[in-house]
């Protein structure tokens, strides 16, 4: 289910360890949510995926600082305790340097001016991220602007998260034609046992770590596949939750492979 409806975060509230664009710095790095990979990420009380989430981050424009990273994980400062986020579906404010010679512009935008013209390796800080693909630095004293894919920690982002797309692609579309070829068993049990393909399972996994008992008391949500109160009660068992998933899917997407797809974009389902 929608990310954004599972924890209602009051738009008012004003978290001393969130650092809103424009404000002084901090000295350590930050992370900001990356919107071309997800509109919402879980925030979890553990480095792993499970029944452990806490709370979500959805606002492009707040920052959190970045008190370590490890094997795919950042750890932050949320609403004053640690807490963990995947560190690839987010943007990373740090010290980095020019990748290759390009203008240093006041505004974030191709037609404005030019403060100078960058040397490769030259040293910068990421402020925030700006509008059309440009990041706000500090080189030398000076604030302005340098497009995304010219500062190395971006660059090297950027290659990372278009390998990963690849392969993907490419392990999605093996396993969809293995299952193209393999006969569907027949059933002979008359509970309700659910349909079985990768695409269900990788959702599965994302949303409660695949634990037919995950429960989030934030919005209700229960069960494997994290299904709105209204159609899997809480202590449902595992037959009627792989009926209700079936069915949800099947009536919102037409398919797993296709409710797969739109959560690997938005980041729900």
């Amino acid at each position: 289910m929608k990310f954004i409806t599972k924890y209602a975060l009051a738009a008012a509230l004003v978290i001393p360890s969130v650092f809103a664009f424009g404000s002084h710095k901090a000295e350590a790095a930050s992370a900001v949510i990356n919107k071309d990979l997800a509109n919402g990420v879980n925030v979890r009380s553990e480095a792993k995926l499970g029944d452990n989430i806490i709370g979500l981050i959805d606002d492009e424009d707040s920052q959190y600082e970045i008190k370590d990273k490890k094997d795919g994980w950042l750890l932050i400062d949320f609403e004053g305790k640690d807490a963990y986020v995947s560190a690839d579906l987010f943007h990373l404010l740090e010290e980095t340097e020019v990748v290759s010679a390009t203008n240093f512009r006041k505004e974030a935008s191709l037609d404005s001016e030019i403060i100078e013209v960058l040397d490769k390796g030259t040293a910068a800080k990421a402020l925030e991220i700006a509008d059309n693909g440009f990041v706000k630095v500090e080189i030398d004293g000076k604030v302005g602007y340098v497009y995304n894919n010219l500062l190395k920690t971006f660059r090297e982002k950027n290659e990372k998260v278009k390998a990963q797309k690849v392969q993907e692609q490419k392990a999605q579309a093996k396993k969809a034609q293995a299952a193209k070829k393999q006969a569907p068993a027949k059933n002979t049990n008359q509970s309700y046992k659910g349909s079985t393909n990768w695409a269900k399972e990788w959702i599965a996994q994302r949303e409660s770590g695949g634990s037919y008992t995950a429960y989030n008391p934030r919005g209700g949500y229960y069960g494997r596949y994290q299904l709105n109160p209204s159609l899997v009660r809480y202590g449902a068992s595992p037959a009627e939750q792989e009926a209700a998933a079936d069915n949800y899917v099947a009536q919102r997407y037409g398919s797993w492979e296709n409710a797969q797809a739109f959560w690997q974009r938005n980041g729900w389902y």
